[in-house]
């Protein structure tokens, strides 16, 4: 029984051995090339797997900056994608053209607590802040003011059945409501003689506290049925809270 658990001690112990000794001797290019041969099996599995790991943890470090790039140019894509908008309505009313990005008033704010209570804050007076005004990330809407409590400015998101439903228009020119019902972002209202273009981008109409032209989010399929009078179709949202924790502003002054 002793011989047998030392024959089991000593087959793994020789075996290192060999290793280590393949790996620093240099007795010839003969003696070389048997534990080469010997010992690629081992080498090669060891040095790739070393490879993936030091690849996978490059990516992890750089996961914050790519997230951040992410971000940056979904903002610069909303802007681009407003300032056109703007300039097709200004050709076609034949208006003197202006790609003012800015708003007439804005706020800074950050979200406060965890990711998804809906809140936000700010290091400047709130005295003007209202609700219905919008909540936005660069020319992308997010939401709208609920209501003011002490210093905390309470959102409603777009993805929010209490969020009221608004005026919009979609890449085609198309006017109706924006709405979210059944856990589905939704424009609806639209005439059922205009066809529905999957992949229009949809925007909000001017009005007393939305400026036009925010950016909502995509059309991505028809969900009326074809005998109903007007149509409606799904949206998907450019961006939401949680996607765009910082770089918000409320809109005070369109």
């Amino acid at each position: 029984m002793t011989n047998t658990k030392l024959n089991s001690l000593l087959l793994p112990l020789l075996f290192a051995i060999l290793l280590s000794i393949g790996t620093k001797l240099k007795i010839g290019p003969t003696i070389d090339n048997i534990f080469y041969t010997i010992l690629t099996p081992v080498h090669v599995p060891i040095g790739y797997l070393r490879q993936i790991s030091t690849s996978q943890i490059s990516f992890i470090k750089s996961l914050p900056e790519i997230r951040q790039q992410n971000k940056d140019l979904i903002s610069q894509n909303s802007r681009l994608l407003s300032e056109n908008e703007l300039l097709k309505q200004s050709i076609t009313d034949s208006k003197t053209l202006s790609l003012n990005s800015s708003f007439n008033s804005v706020l800074p704010v950050h979200l406060t607590g965890s990711i998804g209570n809906n809140s936000v804050a700010s290091s400047l007076p709130i005295d003007k802040v209202k609700p219905g005004q919008p909540l936005v990330f660069g020319k992308i809407l997010l939401g709208t003011v609920a209501d003011i409590k002490g210093s905390v400015i309470n959102i409603i998101p777009l993805d929010n059945e209490r969020i009221q439903p608004f005026a919009v228009h979609t890449s085609s020119d198309q006017k109706g409501q924006y709405k979210f019902v059944n856990d589905t972002p939704q424009i609806t209202d639209l005439p059922s003689l205009a066809p529905v273009t999957f992949g229009d981008y949809v925007f909000t109409e001017p009005g007393e506290l939305i400026p036009g032209n925010l950016v909502i989010g995509k059309i991505t399929k028809i969900i009326s049925a074809q005998q109903e009078p007007l149509q409606k179709a799904q949206i998907k949202l450019e961006s939401n809270l949680n996607d765009a924790p910082s770089g918000l502003v409320i809109i005070l002054q369109p």
